[in-house]
């Protein structure tokens, strides 16, 4: 019988909710202006015209319930009316009796107002924040000061960041004396604690990037998306390469990895990505409503040598005519990607080959030999700062002989014959 009670009376709580309009205070919601919200989550209305010492024809403070109810388009009205006032003070308010809402966190306010005011007065139309009944953050609306012409504007949200904790937010409107004209009425259709419109914006955006041939490299694009911003936290990322014309989703694979995070990770990067486009979508979603953002483009450079070309040629010197060889020339240029520098080696024995001092150029006039000697070409690209280690040339043998003039021993002989007497 008991859990039967409970039953019943937690069913007669909701339909008191429901028909007093705070049981949907959650509620997600679509503006007719664009962008969808979260509506501000309050149990409390309330409103004053401004009591008797405001002496003011067509004063209205009407409907505050309507600042957070479910139906987009019903408002709350205050309207300063026509006629003289002392101390006239009115507002229209919600609030909670619940947890207070937080320091710093935006409040987002569907507002609009029409009419003129020609009122010399300190007056103003303002948001004020309260704490257990004390005030704690006021901002103004419109920024006039002594003599106010009132305001005509469509219907538009204004970001407020309370900067203390609070249980109740007003649209209030106060003069100390004022005596004049007024036809404006200030509504306020919706209080959000949560507000999304598109286009989202990116805090980082991909950089171009420059790798050697089989390193690997990162591009990162971040959604600007913190606790004072317009971004919803569902955040998906797409990464995307550009094929010809037609910008095509990227797999994870032996190259590619984290394809749909914020950084995108390029691996055992081949010659093949050289000059390759990369780009990121971005999508969320809140309620109703998509939101899409595509980043700019970065582009992949990839620093290779592709051939470290080939020189010319072997040869054979002389110790005893000239141990000097013919300079060394290049058969077949390199193909890097980037700007070659070069760096010329020797060797005794074609094994074990070290560099040789200043020999930085495509081609090398060796100096004389007192062995036979081997020599080759190292080169390595440079791009972007991004600097690829050697590849070497063929390799060109200088062989040295000894000895190569022929020696020849001319002996004086003396040739006779003899007489014969016979």
């Amino acid at each position: 019988m008991m859990k039967t009670n409970s039953i019943v009376s937690y069913l007669l709580i909701a339909v008191f909710l429901f028909v007093t309009n705070k049981m949907m205070a959650q509620e997600m919601v679509a503006l007719p202006n664009g962008g969808c919200g979260r509506l501000l989550d309050t149990n409390t209305s309330s409103s004053s015209d401004g009591g008797f010492l405001c002496f003011r024809l067509g004063k209205e403070a009407a409907n505050p319930n309507n600042m957070t109810d479910t139906d987009v388009n019903s408002f709350a009205s205050l309207k300063p009316g026509t006629g003289a006032g002392l101390f006239c003070s009115m507002y229209i308010g919600v609030g909670t009796t619940g947890a207070d809402f937080q320091a710093n966190k935006p409040v987002y306010i569907d507002f609009a107002s029409d009419g003129f005011n020609f009122n010399p007065s300190f007056n103003g139309g303002n948001f004020v924040f309260y704490n257990n009944g004390q005030e704690v953050y006021r901002t103004g609306i419109n920024g006039h000061f002594f003599f106010d012409f009132g305001d005509n504007q469509e219907r538009r949200i204004i970001k407020v960041i309370p900067t203390a904790a609070w249980d109740e937010v007003q649209l209030a409107f106060g003069e100390a004396i004022g005596i004049g004209f007024s036809f404006s009425q200030m509504r306020v259709y919706n209080i959000l604690s949560e507000y999304y419109l598109a286009p989202m914006t990116y805090l980082s955006q991909p950089t171009d990037r420059t790798v050697a041939a089989g390193g690997s490299t990162t591009m990162t694009a971040v959604i600007n998306n913190t606790t004072t911003d317009e971004t919803p936290d569902n955040i998906t990322y797409q990464w995307q390469v550009l094929n010809g014309s037609t910008w095509t989703n990227l797999t994870n694979d032996t190259n590619y990895s984290n394809v749909t995070s914020s950084t995108l990770t390029i691996s055992n990067v081949p010659v093949g990505f050289n000059n390759n486009q990369y780009r990121v979508v971005a999508n969320s979603s809140f309620h109703t409503c998509s939101f899409q953002a595509i980043s700019t483009i970065g582009r992949l450079f990839v620093n290779s040598v592709n051939s470290p070309g080939t020189i010319a040629a072997d040869q054979t010197v002389c110790m005893d005519i000239s141990n000097d060889p013919a300079a060394f020339s290049q058969t077949a240029a390199v193909q890097i990607s980037g700007s070659a520098e070069y760096q010329w080696q020797s060797s005794p024995d074609n094994v074990t080959f070290t560099n040789i001092t200043n020999a930085t150029s495509s081609t090398y006039d060796a100096l004389p030999v007192t062995q036979t000697t081997y020599y080759r070409r190292g080169v390595r690209s440079v791009l972007n700062g991004n600097t690829t280690a050697y590849q070497y040339s063929n390799v060109v043998k200088v062989t040295l002989k000894q000895s190569c003039l022929i020696k020849c021993i001319i002996t004086n002989r003396v040739l006779y014959t003899r007489l014969n007497s016979n």
